[in-house]
């Protein structure tokens, strides 16, 4: 992604968009209690030793609040092809947030996938037109 926000850009350099993610997911806007030594850690066990890694060396040990980074999350699902609607229940925000940000980030020159096709076909049925 090119626009990935300075406070996690480390996170996504180490582990990857889609652990990011997940973590975001899982954590965001709460607070978590980061230990001094990633080994056997919560954070390692359930998204990896890289990602743990990180999160001390730049946030521990204490307690840190994970930032939510909806608008870089809106843009990385729906460059994945994620439905807007899936991406609301995903983030939290409402379908007309979402439109409205992924408006700002096209006014920023990033760009932004179209959406799939939604219409679904079955190949066991002959089409009519």
């Amino acid at each position: 992604m090119s626009f990935v926000p300075e406070n996690i850009a480390s996170l996504v350099d180490a582990a990857g968009t889609d652990t990011v993610l997940a973590f975001l997911e899982a954590y965001g806007g709460k607070q978590l209690y980061v230990p001094q030594q990633p080994e056997n850690s919560p954070i390692a066990r359930m998204f990896g030793d890289e990602l743990a890694t990180v999160v001390c060396r730049d946030f521990g040990p204490g307690w840190w609040t994970v930032p939510m980074c909806k608008a870089w999350r809106v843009l990385c699902y729906r460059n994945q092809g994620i439905t807007i609607v899936e991406i609301a229940t995903r983030t939290g925000l409402s379908v007309r947030q979402i439109y409205a940000t992924l408006q700002s980030i096209r006014q920023k020159g990033l760009r932004v996938a179209p959406p799939r096709a939604t219409r679904c076909s079955d190949d066991r049925q002959i089409s009519l037109f």
